[in-house]
């Protein structure tokens, strides 16, 4: 476990050498990875949107891509916007995206989606007389229909959870009687042989090239688990018990799945994890649990890239695709909060701001990356925008970002994530600035105090270095258990809480098994680093790293190359024909 435990030992240039691959495995090796609940998976809630007013960086990401969610693309025009032609082979799949994103930011900040109602009530004539999208396929199953219907109810849903408008339950009712009971046996059948699948074939957009008994298959290959998780929270809306022995029928053909050898659409695998860890929720099956942790792990290992971004497939680096990298986040973020392993929060740390942050552009779209760290040291813009599925996808990231930012665990206030907000709880009322992740400083203004005995604990990531806590400039006692350091000081109205911690600029391993060998990146906290070039660059054998807050950069010592964070493409226009980063350096 020293790989995990001990990381603040230095090198006598200061740089911590880091493996967040060595610290999935060991868990992995040591039995942890596969651990039960510890505890009701309950016990770490999210406080609830509407107790949080977001600021800052992620606030300007927010309201950046509602303004792209409504432009006239995403607009419910004929032919144009939302609701896509006919030919369109996905059905059910932008419309249900674009559902999702706007019910989600409407609620993650205090603005109505003005085109949303209008969308919903064109959307009768838009399906068929069964109320779902495309042809009536039965008896035999279009994995491309479903899996854009995995959308369309997790929209829907959304919407219905935060509007209770009846004429949406009834749209969710029409899905689930008519177009996800008709499949009950049928998901048995699902071909999972690798060699009866289209393993090399798909673009950005997946297409039905084959069929395979009673299925019509997608070269996305597994997106009928997207489908499954939009039944599984159908189920839980609707109070739908008579929809488990579907969803159980699916669990158990996606669990026989050998993603790595049919090559399995990452995007759709972790689909399909955040599946299994809302079903788990909603039946208290622990064993579910480890199954997405044996899968993530999986994931980590063989299907991300070196920022943190994703294979589109397994075993097929030809670029990424920001839908599975909300996924990723997600089910990192779930996972801690399901089992309290300080590996998965670290995790959706560099997800966050390494490969989230470098996917969204200028206009507040989502586009594509190569795979980092697969064929050489550089990471490059792929497509400009992903406009189809992870421009929306994107917006319920975002949107968890802020949810995940604060929560309660019986009467403490945990932050795992630092970001700027205004939040209610307990009675009272506290404003949250940080600089982080440049710098470990996070601020709590009290403007009401919350009621007696509210405890507060703030995350300290492995590489974070000493921590302080003051209250109104007085050093306060505190405890750290589970990478959480917490004080317990009653607070009053005008108090602030000041956390601190070191941050110094490390190396890390590469962490992705096909990455090609003999290389290392570097990181500020959960920053990677990297340089503007086309030509690959060399480090000093004895690194020496020095940042520099004002600047946001690290200087590196007898060397003119200069270090600064990935996560900046939202502020600037690169040219994605000349886009080049590099990120990986041979070790010498």
């Amino acid at each position: 476990m020293n790989s995990l435990i001990d990381r603040h030992e230095k090198s006598p240039s200061k740089v911590i050498q880091h493996s967040i691959s060595a610290v999935f495995a060991t868990l992995f090796c040591c039995g942890l990875m596969t651990s039960a609940l510890a505890g009701p998976q309950g016990s770490r809630n999210t406080i609830g949107l509407e107790n949080i007013q977001i600021e800052g960086d992620l606030q300007k990401r927010i309201l950046r891509n509602f303004d792209r969610l409504e432009t006239k693309r995403y607009q419910p025009i004929e032919n144009v916007g939302c609701l896509r032609e006919a030919k369109y082979e996905w059905p059910g799949d932008m419309e249900g995206r674009t559902i999702l994103s706007l019910a989600m930011l409407q609620q993650a900040v205090d603005r109505d989606a003005v085109h949303l109602q209008k969308t919903i009530d064109m959307l009768p004539g838009r399906v068929n007389d069964k109320g779902y999208f495309g042809k009536n396929y039965f008896p035999q199953c279009d994995e491309q229909q479903l899996s854009g219907h995995g959308w369309y109810l997790r929209g829907l849903c959304e919407l219905y959870e935060d509007r209770k408008d009846p004429k949406v339950k009834k749209m969710i009712e029409d899905v689930v009687n008519n177009l996800v009971l008709p499949t009950a046996g049928k998901h048995k059948s699902y071909p999972i042989d690798p060699a009866k699948r289209e393993k090399e074939k798909g673009g950005y957009s997946g297409e039905v090239l084959n069929s395979e008994g009673i299925w019509r298959l997608s070269t996305d290959i597994g997106c009928d688990f997207i489908f499954m998780d939009g039944v599984i929270q159908a189920a839980k809306v609707l109070d739908r018990k008579d929809l488990y022995p579907i969803i159980d029928e699916m669990i158990a053909r996606f669990l026989k799945v050998d993603l790595v050898a049919i090559k399995a659409q990452t995007h759709a695998t972790l689909t399909g994890l955040r599946g299994l860890t809302r079903y788990a929720a909603m039946t208290g099956d622990a064993s579910l649990i480890a199954e997405a942790e044996e899968r993530f792990n999986l994931y980590v290992r063989e299907g991300a890239t070196e920022n943190h971004m994703n294979y589109n497939w397994f075993g097929r680096p030809t670029h990424t695709e920001p839908c599975a990298i909300i996924d990723a986040f997600m089910v990192a973020v779930q996972l801690w909060q399901a089992t309290g392993k300080a590996a998965y929060l670290e995790e959706s740390h560099k997800i966050y701001f390494n490969g989230m942050a470098h996917a969204q552009r200028k206009n507040g779209g989502f586009g594509l990356e190569n795979c980092s760290g697969h064929e050489h040291a550089f990471l490059k813009i792929k497509n400009p925008e992903a406009w189809w599925c992870c421009t929306m996808r994107g917006s319920e990231g975002l949107m968890k970002a802020v949810e995940y930012s604060f929560v309660q665990s019986e009467n403490t206030l945990m932050l795992p994530f630092f970001n700027d907000a205004k939040i209610s709880l307990n009675g009272g009322t506290l404003a949250v600035s940080t600089d982080y992740p440049y710098n470990g400083v996070v601020t709590v203004t009290v403007e009401k105090a919350p009621q007696a005995g509210t405890a507060l604990a703030f995350f300290k990531p492995s590489w974070a270095g000493k921590t302080a806590m003051t209250l109104n400039g007085k050093e306060q006692a505190t405890t750290e258990k589970d990478n959480f350091i917490s004080v317990t000081k009653a607070l009053k109205a005008g108090d602030t809480l000041v956390y601190t911690f070191k941050q110094e600029p490390y190396l890390v391993a590469t962490h992705n098994i096909h990455t090609i060998k003999g290389y290392q990146k570097v990181y500020q906290g959960p920053l990677l680093l990297g340089t503007m070039s086309k030509k690959e660059l060399a480090l000093p054998n004895e690194i020496k790293l020095t940042w520099n807050s004002e600047s946001k950069t690290a200087a590196v010592e007898s060397s003119e190359v200069t270090l600064a964070p990935i996560n900046d493409v939202i502020d600037h226009h690169y040219d994605p024909k000349t886009y080049s980063r590099q990120i990986l350096w041979k070790k010498r």
